[in-house]
Order: C-alpha cells, then sequence, then structure tokens
C-alpha cells in the first residue's frame, strides 16, 4: 500500500492511499473514532457554584472539553485531577482549568462555560481519565472520513472540461465541476482519501500513527488466536 500526505497541519490531515481496499480503511477510520486513548473530564465534584448555571449543565459542558495529553506518557485508565476555581465578575473559559500535570491543558482555551456577576464563584475540583470512544462520545478525538478516489472518463478531449481531481478533493474552493455529455465520474475502489480532522486531544498525525499501530496489534492478535486454532 502506498501513502502519500496531501495536507497536514496540526488539527487536519489529508493521506492519500493506494492499493489498498474500503476493508482496510474503515477499519484504520474506527480504530481511530473508537479506539485511540485520550484525555477527557470524568467526575466533577462541584464544591461552590452560585452561578446562573446549574451544576449539571455545568458538568455536562466540562465533559466535553478536549484535552490535549501526551499520549507516550498516559495509557487508557489513567487519571489526572483538575480544578476549576474562579471569582466574578467576569466569564469563566476553559483556560482556567488547571492541571496538575502543566502539559494537559484544553485544546481550545476560549471555550466560555459560565457567567459570573458579582459576588458569585465556581470551586471545582475534577477526575480527567484516560478512555476510548467506544465507551463514550466524550473520548472520540476526532471527525474521520474516507472515499474513493474519483475520476472523469469519457471524451475529455476539451481542456476547459478537464479537472485535476486530486487537486479539487484538497482545495474546498475548487469542487463545482461541469461534465460535457459522454462523460461521468468513475471511482477507484482501491485508492482513497483518507480525512482526519481532531478533536485537539491528539494531532490529526498522532492519530493516525496510534491508529495504524493498534490495527497492527489487533492483526498480530488475530493471527495468533488463528494458528492456536490449528
Amino acid at each position: 500500500m502506498d501513502v502519500k500526505v496531501l495536507v497536514e497541519k496540526e488539527n487536519v490531515v489529508k493521506v492519500l492511499l493506494k492499493g489498498t481496499n474500503a476493508a482496510f480503511v474503515n477499519g484504520l477510520r474506527r480504530q481511530i473514532m473508537a479506539h485511540v486513548p485520550v484525555l477527557a473530564i470524568e467526575d466533577v465534584h462541584i464544591y461552590d457554584n452560585n452561578s446562573a448555571m446549574h451544576d449539571e449543565m455545568l458538568a455536562q459542558r466540562l465533559g466535553l472539553i478536549p484535552l490535549r495529553m501526551d499520549s507516550k506518557k498516559y495509557k487508557e485508565g489513567d487519571i489526572v485531577k483538575l480544578v476549576l476555581e474562579k471569582e466574578g465578575p467576569g466569564t469563566v473559559y476553559s483556560r482556567d482549568i488547571k492541571s496538575t500535570d502543566p502539559k494537559i491543558e484544553p485544546a481550545a482555551l476560549n471555550v466560555p462555560l459560565t457567567k459570573l456577576v458579582e459576588g458569585q464563584k465556581v470551586k471545582i475540583e475534577m477526575d480527567a481519565v484516560v478512555g476510548i470512544g467506544k465507551t463514550h462520545s466524550k473520548w472520540q478525538p476526532a471527525i474521520v472520513s474516507y472515499q474513493e478516489m474519483p475520476s472523469i472518463t469519457g471524451d475529455t478531449k476539451d481542456k476547459a472540461y478537464k479537472a485535476d481531481m486530486l487537486e479539487m478533493l484538497i482545495d474546498e474552493k475548487q469542487r463545482d465541476i461541469i461534465l460535457k455529455e459522454g462523460q461521468h465520474i468513475a471511482y477507484d475502489p482501491e485508492t482513497f482519501i483518507f480525512t482526519i480532522e481532531s478533536h485537539g486531544n491528539l494531532t490529526a498525525k498522532e492519530l493516525f500513527e496510534v491508529a495504524a499501530e493498534k490495527l497492527r496489534e489487533k492483526t498480530e492478535e488475530f493471527r495468533r488466536e488463528l494458528k492456536n486454532l490449528s
């Protein structure tokens, strides 16, 4: 299988995969969404909250904030302590969350959580747990999609109607095309555009690498089990 990186940003990666099939690509997609361990707030202990927002709603907001983490340092089941303490007047933002590990912080620092007026305050302690998306959507680290590589077939002699399909798939501004009579779009079942849009817990590249390794480990485990059956 050939792999070519088309777009690489911190939270977005587009990869061209050649010489594979939909089963493998979908397996990779499922590994990222359901089996890559990331950090999310699990338990919330509210000691003081006299803001206009109910405790339950505030806890739910906290649980859905993506947290950056070092995938090499933490493993599934690990717990990190967090604290949120602030007095009004002012807005409580995700950046106000402090961790016992200074490298752990919200992926988006300016998420508003609640507003405080004079005399109001919040004091909250939280347990962030490393988990997987299969357990709960708050541990789902990314949106992942794939599509077969398209191409225009038929009469393509007129240069005005030729299109670089790969370039169009990368550039959102070039999505519209006009097909002449006799032309149609065909799809290559062995070539795919694979897109990862990370929520920020890990970079899109890290998610791809961790998922590929987990898929390899599961394949090896399956092979061992098959040998035990023979």
